[in-house]
């Protein structure tokens, strides 16, 4: 038991004299309020009270009428306003200390701000750019010009990306006033990567996200809109792991919820868009990029998939097959992250049935669906389904999957179909008009560095395969061996890529090339393709007999390197037959940064 409180009487402690709280002592030297709080509980002798304090009574008496008012009317409102488990007392530490009473307007805004969970000012609703000149108004773009992008952009680039629809007849001038965030946005992406204004506008826009939507917490559709056209054709400027891009995204996923397109009970046109384009561009990016997805397929998204297909606008029938190819892909993503270390051949058999019947209805429905799109949102389709056709043998090249057996003829047929479907993406690509490729998306620009990516490393896989078992002969071993290296035709594919893709950089410097992701991408290309015969070397050489070897230095004249260091075949002269006298060696560690620049990317 706690010891008696001494006879003689107290003031209260310290403390609770300072707080104006009552006192309530619990043991000699400690009050029940410090020991609740875990103050330090400190009295004064009641002579120093009262010589210090003469005029106390007549205060305490002001205080507790002062205190009997507040409770009458936190009463009265109390029934009539809120539950009755709010007419609790006041606690013993209300702080009472105020000069002018509370009535009850102010105790009824407290509980209403009480209600809601979140604090401060709401967020500005109109932009701290309002008002500022044009691109057109500084005479930086001509009104032909701006007008000329305008209307590209809504004949060439929306079969690319339907998400975001310009009113029928639409002017640069009505757009650069009402929208003007999604003007630069537009301009940015249909000017081209040669355009001396490209640095410039781009500066822009990161302003407009800087001032807007970091800064004042800006939240609008004009916004969203702006940002989804912008992260589709982002090109500039190239940065290790994307940062910036990655950024972009994160911003259209907030602002999708911010506005509550989620979950608000109807959407117009342009907001069902909207949220469907930030489902697309974002699962799309953040799977390619390794990233957690951060926005579901869900009942919304079906219920704007359904709502826009019955519109009069021709572009969003061409939605679907986006959305439903995307879908796929996450679901794909996630059955993969699902799958143990260990799982052998049965459970990789199991798992790559499952998936192929599920894409052959999504492939059905997108196959009805894309009869009424135009030949180049086609075009898009198709290098998506090829895409998901090459992720399809994914688990192909994961080891720990293989272990007890790595040389299985599931496996092993398999990577074949990756090197396969990854030379028809790239094929895909390559034959598209120039027109077309510098209307990539960047999603599929991702996918194409995926295939470049994949198909070197399933082929080098595979070498590995045929090297390290006990073939019956040697023979048989140079047979598959040029066999796998004679099918994927690397070198000479690749550098038809680069070259294809390199069009729509025509008139960019080399050191602009680089600040650009497709030209940087192309670049690293050209130096796969250059180090990839060294990469079969170091595989295939080892494995070779004498005799092999020795029918290899009859023709050293193409191999860089002494004569006694060379174990390659000479059947492989497409590889082989551009590799000049000068040493270009490369460690596994340097091949696999160089390989991370399109594995990473997707």
């Amino acid at each position: 038991m706690n010891a008696t409180v001494p006879a003689v009487k107290r003031r209260a402690c310290v403390a609770c004299t300072a707080a104006k709280a009552k006192c309530t002592p619990q043991t000699v030297n400690l009050c029940q309020r410090c020991a609740r709080l875990g103050k330090s509980c400190a009295y004064l002798d009641l002579p120093q009270t009262r010589r210090k304090h003469k005029g106390a009574p007549s205060r305490v008496k002001v205080l507790e009428k002062k205190v009997d008012q507040l409770t009458s009317q936190l009463a009265a409102l109390t029934r009539q306003t809120v539950p009755e488990t709010l007419s609790n007392p006041i606690p013993d530490d209300l702080d009472s200390s105020g000069d002018t009473e509370m009535d009850a307007t102010d105790i009824s805004a407290m509980l209403d701000a009480a209600k809601d969970p979140s604090h401060g000012p709401y967020p500005p609703t109109s932009s701290v750019l309002e008002g500022q000149p044009s691109l057109v108004d500084r005479g930086l773009l001509s009104e032909a010009e701006a007008e000329r992008l305008v209307t590209t952009f809504q004949r060439d680039f929306v079969p690319k990306f339907p998400f975001i629809l310009l009113s029928h007849g639409e002017s640069a001038a009505r757009l650069g006033v009402r929208e003007p965030f999604l003007f630069l946005c537009v301009v940015a992406a249909t000017m081209g990567s040669a355009h001396p204004l490209r640095q410039t506008v781009t500066e822009e826009i990161m302003k407009h996200v800087t001032l807007r939507i970091v800064a004042r917490s800006e939240r609008n559709l004009e916004l969203l809109r702006g940002l989804l056209v912008h992260g589709a054709w982002y090109s500039y400027p190239a940065e290790r792991y994307h940062p910036r891009l990655l950024l972009l995204i994160q911003f259209c996923v907030s602002t999708v919820y911010d506005l509550g397109l989620h979950r608000k009970p109807s959407l117009n046109l342009h907001e069902q868009r909207a949220l469907l384009g930030t489902y697309w561009l974002s699962v799309g990016l953040c799977g390619t990029l390794g990233r957690p997805i951060s926005m579901k397929h869900d009942g919304r998204t079906d219920e704007c998939l359904e709502s826009i297909a019955c519109t009069e606008s021709v572009s969003d029938q061409w939605i679907a097959p986006f959305i439903r190819l995307q879908a796929f892909l996450a679901t794909m993503d996630e059955v993969y992250a699902s799958v143990q270390a260990g799982g052998g051949r049965m459970l990789v058999q199991v798992t790559r049935g499952s998936l192929q019947r599920q894409f052959d209805s999504v492939r059905a429905c997108i196959e009805k669906e894309l009869s009424s799109c135009p030949l180049s949102t086609e075009n898009a389709i198709r290098t998506e389904i090829k895409y998901v056709e090459l992720r399809l043998e994914e688990l192909s090249l994961r080891e720990e999957l293989w272990i007890s057996e790595p040389v299985s003829a599931v496996r092993t047929t398999m990577l074949m179909g990756m090197i396969q479907r990854s030379k028809e993406l790239i094929h895909t690509v390559r034959n598209l008009p120039a027109s077309e490729i510098a209307q990539m998306t960047i999603p599929t620009s991702a996918h194409i560095c995926a295939a470049v990516g994949y198909l070197p490393t399933a082929v080098l896989t595979l070498l590995n395969l045929i090297t390290g078992s006990a073939p019956d002969s040697d023979s048989t071993m140079e047979a598959q061996v040029q066999a796998v290296v004679h099918a994927a035709e690397y070198p000479d594919l690749v550098i038809e890529l680069a070259t294809a893709l390199e069009t729509k950089l025509d008139g960019m410097s080399a050191a602009d090339q680089e600040t650009d992701i497709v030209g940087s991408l192309c670049s690293k290309m050209r130096l796969l393709a250059r180090c990839y015969p060294y990469q079969i070397r170091a595989i295939v050489g080892p494995a070779l007999s004498q005799d092999q070897g020795q029918s290899a230095r009859q023709d050293t004249s193409m191999m860089a390197g002494p004569a006694s260091e060379v174990m390659t075949p000479q059947v492989w002269p497409s590889i082989y037959g551009d590799m000049d006298d000068i040493p270009f060696p490369i460690e596994d560690i340097q091949w696999d940064s160089l390989l991370s620049n399109f594995t990473g990317f997707s």
